[in-house]
């Protein structure tokens, strides 16, 4: 009522009735229920943590990416251009907008945990130091590790040895796409091990977000195209991977998996009961 007008004013969250209650006591209210419901505020502060942790998961996600496309650059200019570019630009908008995008957006509609609103509440920045930590030295890393072995170890396939030129045309071309896929794979993996900053994927259940395995398939399904129709392979600047680039691109989402694994029980060890 309007009595109520200052104690609301002086709350640290002051709720007032949208339907019953009168403008006064909505004016001085923080929060104000449309439906005159208090289980809309346990909904409300529900769906406000699923946002800030899907956030996190977008963030995690995108920043591991930025890592694996960049080294490539990094290792091609401190090389001062003498080791081959494992990426082009082209690929690098590919994996961006065709592949990235849908598995982005996938994790930022997870849906809300059954165990979210046991948790403590959320207070810190979106971008701090698990999600830095977590991009940049734990997955980013392993992503950019798992394509770089796929670029590599197609180029020793193909005859390459240290001290040897490096290989051009097909070879290189050949190399360059065991590194897109490896991106790809990996990224797909990446997906699932960022739904969760402490447990595993299959702890999870892969039902929960039934928007990720379709975005995973088609993400998939893109790449191949890219790789195998001939005109926008060349235009991209690659070719499909030999056996060797296949193994190495799978092998390195194995990797990520059991990486991402052995860093969330270090730390759930690490965290006081």
């Amino acid at each position: 009522g309007v009595n109520d007008g200052p104690a609301l004013h002086q709350a640290d969250i002051g709720v007032a009735m949208g339907r019953s209650g009168t403008d006064v006591a909505r004016e001085a209210a923080d929060l104000v229920l449309l439906d005159d419901r208090f289980a809309t505020i346990v909904a409300g502060i529900e769906q406000g943590r699923a946002t800030y942790v899907n956030i996190r998961r977008f963030l995690t996600y995108h920043l591991t990416d930025n890592v694996a496309e960049l080294t490539p650059f990094l290792v091609w200019a401190l090389s001062g251009g003498r080791f081959p570019l494992a990426l082009g630009v082209l690929q690098i908008l590919a994996l961006d907008l065709g592949t990235d995008t849908l598995s982005a957006v996938a994790l930022g509609a997870e849906p809300p945990s059954h165990r979210l609103l046991d948790e403590p509440p959320v207070s810190g920045r979106l971008l701090d130091k698990t999600v830095a930590r977590r991009a940049f030295a734990v997955l980013g890393p392993t992503v950019a590790l798992a394509t770089m072995a796929a670029f590599v170890a197609s180029m020793v396939a193909d005859g390459w040895r240290p001290g040897r030129d490096f290989p051009t045309g097909h070879a290189l071309a050949t190399a360059s796409g065991a590194a897109f896929m490896a991106v790809v794979i990996a990224q797909t993996a990446n997906a699932f091990a960022c739904r969760s900053a402490s447990r595993w994927p299959g702890a999870l259940g892969w039902t929960t977000n039934r928007l990720l395995p379709m975005a995973a398939a088609a993400e998939l399904a893109f790449s191949l195209l890219a790789i195998s129709i001939g005109p926008v392979a060349r235009r991209l600047g690659h070719a499909p991977p030999s056996w060797t680039g296949w193994t190495v691109a799978l092998a390195g989402a194995a990797l990520l998996l059991a990486v991402d694994a052995a860093d969330k029980a270090i730390r759930a060890r690490r965290q006081p009961r």
